[in-house]
């Protein structure tokens, strides 16, 4: 008689648990930025013939890019911390790119450390309002990203965009005209390390798939 009234319970319990494990994946998961390169393409001839600039050299620290499809390499480094969420496939929830490595224009021009940020008052046109910013020498702004294609699959993230001559670059070269030209793409090849809270609630799920499969093999027989 004592077995058919735990029954119910246990059986309510599984029931819950199981709950439990089908809605948790559901939930958004958040991740920052962890190791990897951020990759250049630069329209060398259309700077040389519009801007009058040269690529002339690279630091030591810059790296191979991801593929030949990229003139250079830039390093992300531990400052980044750059978080975005699963929904709706990737969502920017704050943060910045840090990366080391420069480039020399002119032989006398150099720009790097760059900073991958993002500012919704930059967003007009076919700007996203992520922009590349040269923190070595003038701390300006230098392109706005567009065309923006972000993917996750398996903990790594790839996010790639056109890059767009800044309002604050063309002043520099005393150029406005060149304001919102296509001169290059970056392409951000990282690992997507989840957040705590995502650790926790995967570990959670995990917890409540166990529990509910010991439950099932210790509920009493009616």
């Amino acid at each position: 008689m004592r077995s058919h009234l735990f029954a119910p319970v246990f059986g309510l319990t599984t029931v819950l648990i199981s709950s439990v494990v089908v809605s948790a994946p559901a939930t958004a998961a958040t991740f920052q930025i962890g190791e990897g390169v951020t990759s250049v393409f630069l329209d060398l001839p259309t700077l040389e013939s519009a801007a009058g600039l040269t690529l002339t050299g690279a630091s030591s620290d810059v790296v191979p890019p991801v593929s030949g499809d990229f003139l250079v390499g830039f390093t992300i480094t531990p400052e980044t911390d750059f978080a975005f969420s699963d929904t709706n496939g990737f969502t920017y929830l704050g943060g910045s790119i840090e990366h080391t490595g420069s480039i020399t224009f002119n032989d006398s021009v150099s720009v790097g450390n760059f900073s991958i940020g993002f500012d919704a008052n930059r967003a007009s046109g076919s700007a996203s309002g992520f922009f590349v910013q040269d923190t070595l020498t003038t701390n300006a702004i230098l392109f706005d990203i567009a065309n923006v294609v972000p993917a996750l699959a398996d903990n790594t993230v790839t996010v790639s965009g056109d890059l767009l001559v800044s309002q604050e670059f063309a002043g520099f070269l005393n150029n406005s005209a060149l304001t919102g030209a296509l001169v290059g793409r970056a392409q951000t090849n990282a690992t997507a390390v989840p957040e705590p809270a995502t650790m926790a609630g995967i570990a959670l799920a995990g917890s409540a798939l166990v529990a509910s499969r010991r439950n099932r093999q210790k509920s009493p027989k009616a």
